[in-house]
């Protein structure tokens, strides 16, 4: 079975933080005005469709859970809609590589010499909340989550944020000693935009069948020549075990060649 240590890290370490970028904490109301829904969604929609084709960074992550903190760092490679690369090391020593593509998760844990290759269930099984690679792409681009039919959406209005809501209902494909069925979920999507520039600022994933949330804090963005890309960023799990992911990233580059070398060896034992 895949350590929950290492499932959450492959949520934390999809995110850019960085040094050089400047937060903006400020709790003070803002100017919200009163624009129509659709046109909030079109000005956030003009914002995410601008976006680099390849990302790579490096940094030092660090994940809390009860009184217990653990540390580790990692090298992250991305192409859009295509592929998503991770090495997490710890004290010098590389524990676990992930490749992901929009169907497949391959991962190999090289502390316990064993290798999974799957769907994205084992995310929602692990976390209590369903992921998949578009969701992971999203946090990497600190974009919004959940408003692709317009119609679906509800709005409101607080002292600093716009609020776009919205369900997004489905099924996971199940498997229990007696076969294989489908589970159906329900999500609530709830996305606070920044009224001065239709930035995502807050995303929160509530799955209604199990209670489980994902909080996710997009806290600053930096400009990488002409791309704005994350550069702060928090969750907070609460599920089962809840858990905080924070990380801090650096040497951020874009639209460079990667390389994305994956071998999983005779020796590890596959996980099923």
């Amino acid at each position: 079975m895949l350590s929950r240590f290492f499932t959450l890290s492959l949520v934390a370490v999809f995110v850019f933080t960085g040094c050089k970028s400047s937060k903006n904490s400020s709790t003070e109301a803002r100017n919200v005005g009163n624009k129509k829904t659709n046109y909030i969604v079109e000005q956030i929609q003009k914002n995410e469709s601008i976006y680099p084709k390849s990302l790579s960074f490096k940094g030092a992550s660090e994940m809390k859970t009860g009184e217990k903190t653990t540390s580790f760092k990692t090298t992250v490679r991305m192409v859009t809609d295509s592929v998503i690369w991770m090495s997490i090391t710890a004290y010098s020593y590389e524990v676990a590589r992930i490749i992901a593509t929009p169907d497949t998760v391959k991962y190999i844990s090289r502390t316990d010499k064993k290798y999974f290759i799957g769907n994205y269930d084992f995310i929602e099984k692990k976390m209590g909340v369903a992921f998949d690679f578009f969701d992971l792409q999203s946090l990497i681009l600190g974009r919004s989550f959940g408003l692709d039919e317009i119609e679906k959406i509800r709005r409101s209005n607080s002292k600093r944020s716009y609020v776009l809501s919205s369900v997004r209902k489905g099924q996971l494909k199940k498997i229990e000693k007696r076969g294989v069925f489908d589970d159906e979920f329900e999500i609530v999507y709830t996305n606070w935009i920044n009224p001065e520039n239709y930035q995502v600022e807050r995303v929160e994933m509530w799955d209604m069948n199990t209670q489980n949330k994902a909080s996710i804090q997009y806290s600053a963005f930096e400009n990488i020549e002409q791309y704005v890309v994350l550069s702060a960023f928090k969750m907070n799990i609460i599920a089962e075990e809840s858990s905080e992911l924070i990380s801090h990233f650096s040497k951020i580059e874009v639209n460079e060649p990667l390389k994305f070398p994956f071998k999983i060896s005779s020796k590890y034992e596959q996980i099923k």
